[in-house]
């Protein structure tokens, strides 16, 4: 029996209908189901704290500055309150003035602030507490202004120490008259020369020659060329480099590595950096100053959260500081692991 074409024809027509009418089908309900799925709303958690705070470092990229940030910022979050180190992440370098300004315009509830004695810093201080923010300085002072309280080191203290451990070395290597450097950060206000001032007392009486010269500390490199060319100026190259940073101190040792001076000169620095204290490991430093940055931490949140429940908070906190040297720095070093960790 024949079947006409037409019917084949038509025949096959229907058939892709069909398939097609599957497909169209099967696609709208695919369609449907993934509208659905991304029509759902997750709701994201996240926490509401009832006051922010704002963190200025003098240097934003300072390990120090972004320890005690660290450990601010985790207190904080346990005290019912948040911490933001204003200015970090972004493609726009700005200054601590700017920052400053960013923090006050951004009506934060405090703000932690790594001070110096500048009249532009005293005058951004004073703003801010028009503006009803408190303002807590952190590791340097800004006496002349309306700061709530200050959280640091007693600088003379923290001077005569390094003085005992300088006429220490001296004792041990039995090599007087001894010659000793001291590096200065040019924008640490007048901190360092309190430090200066207390290490010469401190070894007053002693056959011990203090100079000293000012380290450009705006960043590793600049640092790093800074201390190399103080040293190439230099007749003789002095028996100790006391250096009050922790750049300085990284800068410092690099520098004596590269011109071989290890066993030659040493180092007392600050800080305690991985790179510090394999440094003082290996002898290149002889020790190191270590502040407490929990403490510290805590004494900024706990200061700001003070004031702002009461309208009072002590001027002064005290912060610690630890000696790390041959003797003790493995046992630093395993404790640094197991906090970090």
């Amino acid at each position: 029996m024949k079947v006409s074409r037409n019917k084949v024809v038509v025949t096959v027509l229907a058939g892709i209908v069909l398939v097609l009418f599957i497909a169209t089908v099967a696609g709208l309900f695919y369609y449907r189901e993934m509208i659905r799925k991304l029509g759902e709303v997750h709701e994201e958690e996240f926490t509401e704290y009832p006051r922010l705070y704002a963190y200025i470092a003098e240097d934003p990229d300072s390990q120090l500055s972004n320890r005690i940030y660290k450990e601010i910022a985790e207190y904080a979050v346990e005290n019912d309150c948040y911490v933001e180190m204003t200015g970090q992440n972004l493609s726009t370098s700005y200054s601590k003035a700017d920052r400053m300004n960013i923090a006050i315009s951004s009506k934060v509830d405090g703000i932690i602030l790594e001070g110096d004695d500048s009249k532009e810093t005293a005058e951004l201080i004073d703003k801010a507490t028009a503006n009803g923010i408190p303002v807590v300085t952190v590791l340097s002072d800004c006496q002349t202004s309306s700061r709530k309280s200050f959280v640091g080191l007693n600088n003379f203290s923290l001077g005569s120490e390094y003085g005992e451990e300088l006429a220490a070395i001296g004792d041990m290597n039995k090599k007087y008259p001894m010659n000793a450097l001291i590096l200065l950060d040019g924008d640490d206000g007048n901190s360092d020369d309190i430090i200066h001032a207390a290490i010469q007392q401190a070894v007053t009486g002693r056959l011990i020659k203090l100079t000293s010269a000012v380290v450009d500390t705006s960043s590793p490199f600049t640092s790093e060329e800074s201390v190399m060319n103080i040293l190439d100026g230099l007749a003789t190259i002095p028996d100790v480099i006391i250096c009050l940073n922790d750049r300085t101190t990284e800068s410092a040792i690099q520098c004596i590595v590269e011109k071989n001076l290890v066993g030659k000169t040493t180092i007392l620095g600050y800080y305690d950096s991985d790179t510090i204290l394999k440094a003082i490991d290996r002898g290149s430093v002889h020790a190191t100053f270590a502040i407490e940055t929990k403490t510290v931490a805590k004494q900024c949140v706990n200061a700001l959260n003070e004031y702002n429940n009461t309208g009072f908070v002590s001027e002064y906190n005290p912060a610690n500081y630890i000696l790390i040297n041959r003797q003790n720095v493995s046992e630093y070093t395993r404790e640094d692991d197991t906090d970090e960790g």
